[in-house]
């Protein structure tokens, strides 16, 4: 073993110990209030008078401040760096996650939304840019699948439904209200916290010695400068006009029906089911059960980064999933025992997280150096949320309209199939090589990093 192969593993052990804590907490803060809003919805609705359609409609909105916001996201996070930008959103949506707790009706709901979308924008793609930072090619599919872990639904979905169930009535304040409060101050804590730790480069890195930073920042997409890189309007333009990047970005958009269908309406599609069983659910046994699913969904989708991996493969392990997914959504549609159904859940959920973790590798493979992989993040997951702004309003818009879920149970598993089509098909578009911000790819550099 030479000294710069002991000093990159020494480098990575450092940086696994010291970051993936940390991001594996943003992405936790970041999600929990896409659950939350869910199990919220057991008790507010209600409380409110809002119906599943504008409900569906209030959960899809926020992705319009998230589409909007994508790409000046990134274009600040060049500019402030990773650790105050992620640190600043950290402790921004905190704020606006508090605030929820104040709704009163639709159109706060809406507006609360709306810029709840707004405030996060940056933190998926930023993420994801700081790992390419941080780690080597050979290692995002692995590191992501640690910091995407489900925890904000495996814990957070019992969490908020015991916060409702127990904590309602106290100081006369609805259960509901409490959640937002209780969850949404952590979140502000966690953005100091973010400012005080994360750290911007291995250029930088205090805690790593000279040749570990040397190590580390050779196998990494960083260049070795701390000069933080320029991204014109000519840059958007260029992966705008890179039809493997867009068309593969629409796969995105259509695995993300399914993924923001499922964490937003899956305490309101168990308790459905339950009621179609004659079962009656509390809000705790709701929050249990929609939790549950994800356990097994988290065991299947680290086997099939594992696997995606070994082999070097991404396309077909996406499509699999995909079709897995589709295959769960109609199992859950064609049965009418909660057992079944929750059976055909966690096929579904398993089958998302399989392709999710890997999907992002994907329509960015082909992009090389900092202002390629920063714009073509941000245009990725930009396109990719137009899925999550869709997806649950027609869901809810069929829920009132035919009285139960199975309906939009198709069109989330009609969406996966495509998902799965677009992506073995996109990726057989041939990659724009003559860009003026991409080198000649290197087999280790067709691992990039993923997303949730």
């Amino acid at each position: 073993m030479s000294d710069i192969s002991l000093a990159e593993r020494q480098a990575v052990r450092k940086a696994l110990r010291r970051l993936v804590p940390l991001v594996l907490l943003l992405y936790t803060a970041g999600y929990l209030d896409r659950v939350n809003l869910g199990t919220a919805a057991l008790t507010m609705n209600a409380d409110l008078g809002i119906s599943t359609s504008a409900f569906g409609f209030a959960t899809g909105i926020f992705s319009a401040g998230y589409i909007a916001l994508q790409v000046p996201g990134n274009l600040a996070l060049n500019r402030l760096g990773p650790r105050r930008w992620l640190g600043l959103l950290t402790m921004s949506w905190g704020v606006v996650a508090v605030s929820s707790s104040l709704i009163q009706g639709e159109g706060s709901l809406i507006a609360t939304r709306i810029a709840l979308g707004a405030v996060e924008a940056g933190m998926l793609p930023g993420m994801f840019m700081y790992l390419t930072i941080w780690f080597p090619p050979r290692m995002r599919g692995r590191v992501t699948a640690l910091v995407c872990l489900p925890f904000y639904a495996i814990l957070g979905s019992p969490l908020s439904a015991a916060i409702i169930q127990y904590a309602h009535g106290l100081l006369g304040v609805a259960g509901w209200r409490w959640m937002f409060i209780l969850e949404g101050v952590p979140t502000i804590v966690l953005g100091l916290v973010l400012l005080r730790f994360l750290t911007d480069s291995p250029a930088t890195a205090t805690w790593l010695t000279e040749p570990e930073r040397e190590a580390l920042l050779r196998v990494t997409t960083t260049e070795t400068t701390t000069e933080k890189p320029k991204i014109r309007f000519s840059d958007i333009l260029e992966r705008l006009r890179d039809l493997r990047l867009v068309t593969l970005s629409v796969g995105v958009s259509l695995l993300w029906v399914g993924f923001v269908a499922i964490t937003s309406f899956l305490p309101l599609i168990i308790t459905g089911f339950a009621e179609q069983a004659h079962t009656k659910l509390s809000v705790l046994q709701t929050g249990l059960l929609s939790g549950s699913v994800y356990i097994p969904a988290t065991l299947v989708a680290l086997i099939w980064v594992s696997s995606s991996d070994r082999r070097n493969e991404r396309v077909w392990h996406v499509a699999c999933g995909a079709l897995l997914a589709a295959g769960g959504t109609v199992l859950a549609a064609n049965t009418t025992g909660l057992w079944l159904t929750l059976l055909g859940t966690v096929l579904l959920t398993s089958g998302i997280y399989a392709a999710l973790f890997l999907m992002w590798q994907i329509p960015v493979g082909h992009l090389h150096g900092p202002v390629a992989m920063s714009v073509g993040i941000a245009l990725t997951t930009m396109l990719g949320n137009i899925g999550s702004f869709l997806a649950p309003y027609i869901v809810g818009w069929l829920r009132d309209t035919t009285g139960n879920y199975n309906s939009g149970l198709y069109f989330i598993a009609a969406s996966l199939i495509g998902c799965a089509v677009v992506t073995v098909a996109g990726n057989r578009i041939r990659a724009r090589t003559a860009a003026s911000h991409t080198t000649a790819p290197h087999h280790d550099d067709l691992e990039e990093v993923t997303s949730h």
